[in-house]
């Protein structure tokens, strides 16, 4: 089974069973404060997993990106906007 895309969602069920587990007693709140860091850290790892892969992702799929210059533009001028 692959899990690519998953992994946040799973994390995220998982502590709401979590939750409801505390709510119904099963857990103390000792127990509850290890899930949730454990959890949280994973979900967080998930999370920067995925928007890394989507980055690479859509580099590789663009291709390496040229600079070319703008005919025809006009060139900013910089301005002491607000300041006296």
């Amino acid at each position: 089974m692959r899990l690519e895309g998953r992994k946040t969602y799973i994390t995220a069920v998982v502590l709401g069973l979590a939750s409801f587990a505390l709510a119904m007693g099963w857990l103390d709140k000792t127990q509850y404060q290890v899930v949730i860091g454990l959890l949280g850290s994973l979900g967080l790892a998930a999370l920067r997993s995925g928007v890394a892969k989507s980055t690479t992702d859509k580099t590789k799929a663009a291709g390496p990106e040229k600079a070319e210059p703008i005919s025809g533009g006009t060139p900013v001028v910089e301005a002491n906007v607000g300041g006296n």
